[in-house]
């Protein structure tokens, strides 16, 4: 994968869109199984951009870019990902729940997945 495809990926704004769901489901997968009790939520733009640039994301786009455009670029990654077939919604889940619900650590590992998927 080059740098300009991956570009296209991470600033696709449907794919975003879609990415936002999948999380937002995936997280409150997660957090019901953790807790025992059902929870639905939806993740902070803070989290997702944090956890954006811890991973790296954050130098492969524009210089430019607002906090919710660097989240953008993760729910679109993950969603491009899932929607290729190359992570499931269970090891999305089970990476979430991986580090102790830790937010930012979680979806920035899920990243660091989802980058190396698309290099095999």
């Amino acid at each position: 994968m080059n740098d300009e495809h991956l570009g296209k990926i991470l600033t696709d704004t449907g794919l975003a869109q879609f990415g936002d769901s999948l999380l937002n489901f995936a997280y409150s997968i997660a957090l019901t199984e953790t807790t025992g009790r059902p929870r639905g939520t939806k993740v902070q733009d803070k989290i997702l951009a944090d956890a954006a640039a811890k991973a790296g994301l954050r130098k492969r786009l524009p210089r430019r870019v607002g906090r919710g455009d660097v989240a953008n670029s993760l729910e679109a990654l993950l969603g491009h990902v899932w929607l290729q077939k190359m992570i499931t919604l269970e090891e999305i889940v089970a990476c979430l729940k991986s580090e102790n619900l830790d937010s930012s650590k979680s979806f920035s590992a899920l990243v660091e997945i989802a980058l190396a998927k698309l290099r095999q």
